[in-house]
């Protein structure tokens, strides 16, 4: 028997060219869907990106969380919370849109699953180093609902941009509207991950969120205008950030203003120790308060975070805070807060009121209360556990009871 030469050949060359193009590694677990909007400021976020999966994928976010996410990420917490069940996820997963290690986490998992490369840029992750995470992200879904009815009318990818997360975006400066966090239909909010989220859909009533009737333009005031100007400055800025920038910034004023760090807090109505924990790098600004000192000094928000101050923004003047009055202020002189807490923490019959009803009850601010009566604090506090253990054993022997006498109807059926 005489072997074909150029067919073993030709056989050799398919392995080859199968090695090359079907390995394993090339081939993406989910659709390598291209990000929208990448360098500008309508950059979609990564929580959006993951709801426009699950719909291409034609399962629910919540699915696609469970049984492709959790596995690969194989995190315990995460193991744990998909067996429970529940939004012990969805509560927090807002984050993942931020400058936390979620964002790196989710950024770099999903690149692997789809084959993308710079999903990380549908985060705030490449601020990590200079914008505090704090104040940053909103924890409700918020969204234009004239920029929804372009994208249906268009047939365009309907998708939910970066911009729209931002505490400090409360504006659709495109159409001069107030960016809206409530359902027409439904009159509920979501979180910015939910189990049935779809861009441009309610995840409750499912109704399209851009049907909405728009009859004017909302009155949008400078200082609004200005805080979404200055978001989408950064979110249109290129390259990654350094601590440093901000210290050399803040030193900078200091040193233009030919002033000191105290004089320039009081301008910026901050305490001095924390201008001083920003100045010496310790502590880094939330993005509000950067967009506040670079309006008090007119300075251009991504030249401030690249440790310059150069002029490049019109300084607008902010509307006047009005100050929180705390409405729980001891009036009762200690002695008789003491005589009354200790009469109710020793009754038997007060042990379903926890600590701040204490508080209340005495008139009493409860870190006050705490301040000062410490043990009969904590005793109540082991009280009002005890009860909450004492109800759920009743209420586990109540579902046991249920469970029996359905089970004896059942049996006597059958």
């Amino acid at each position: 028997m005489t072997i074909d030469k150029s067919a073993m050949e030709t056989y050799h060359n398919f392995e080859i060219w199968n090695d090359l193009v079907c390995s394993k590694n090339d081939i993406s677990q989910l659709f390598s869907l291209k990000p929208i909007g990448i360098g500008s400021p309508m950059v979609e976020s990564l929580s959006g990106y993951i709801s426009r999966l699950a719909v291409e994928h034609r399962i629910t976010t919540g699915k696609l969380f469970t049984e492709v996410m959790v596995p690969y990420l194989d995190k315990h917490y995460l193991n744990e919370i998909s067996k429970r069940g529940g939004n012990g996820f969805f509560d927090t997963a807002h984050m993942m849109n931020g400058t936390s290690k979620a964002a790196v986490e989710f950024s770099n998992m999903l690149n692997e699953l789809t084959g993308n490369s710079h999903l990380h840029n549908l985060t705030f992750h490449r601020f990590a180093n200079t914008i505090s995470q704090r104040g940053l992200l909103k924890t409700k879904k918020s969204w234009c609902p004239a920029c929804y009815k372009e994208m249906f009318l268009s047939n365009s990818i309907v998708y939910e941009p970066l911009l729209w997360l931002i505490q400090s975006v409360t504006i659709c400066r495109t159409h001069r509207l107030k960016l809206r966090s409530v359902c027409t239909n439904c009159f509920k909010t979501a979180l910015i991950l939910e189990r049935r989220s779809r861009p441009g859909f309610c995840c409750h009533c499912s109704i399209r969120l851009g049907d909405e009737k728009i009859t004017a333009v909302d009155t949008i005031d400078f200082e609004s205008d200005m805080k979404a100007t200055m978001i989408e400055e950064l979110l249109c800025s290129e390259g990654m950030f350094l601590r440093s920038g901000v210290i050399t910034a803040l030193k900078s004023i200091v040193s233009r203003e030919k002033s000191t760090p105290t004089q320039i807090a009081r301008k910026l109505n901050v305490p001095k120790t924390t201008f001083w924990g920003w100045i010496t790098g310790k502590n880094l600004p939330s993005v509000t308060e950067v967009i506040g000192i670079c309006n008090k000094f007119g300075i251009n928000i991504v030249n401030f975070y690249k440790g310059s101050n150069n002029e490049g923004h019109a300084p607008v003047i902010f509307s006047r805070r009005i100050k929180k009055q705390n409405k729980d202020i001891t009036t009762l002189p200690l002695f008789e807060i003491s005589v009354l807490t200790r009469k109710i923490v020793k009754d038997a019959k007060t042990e379903s009121m926890h600590v701040q009803a204490l508080a209340n009850a005495v008139s009493c601010n409860k870190k006050t209360l705490y301040k000062y009566l410490p043990t009969l604090c904590k005793m109540q506090a082991v009280k009002w556990k005890k009860y909450l253990q004492k109800q759920k054993c009743i209420r586990v022997r109540s579902i046991k009871r249920e469970v029996t006498r359905i089970e004896f109807d059942y049996s006597d059926n059958y």
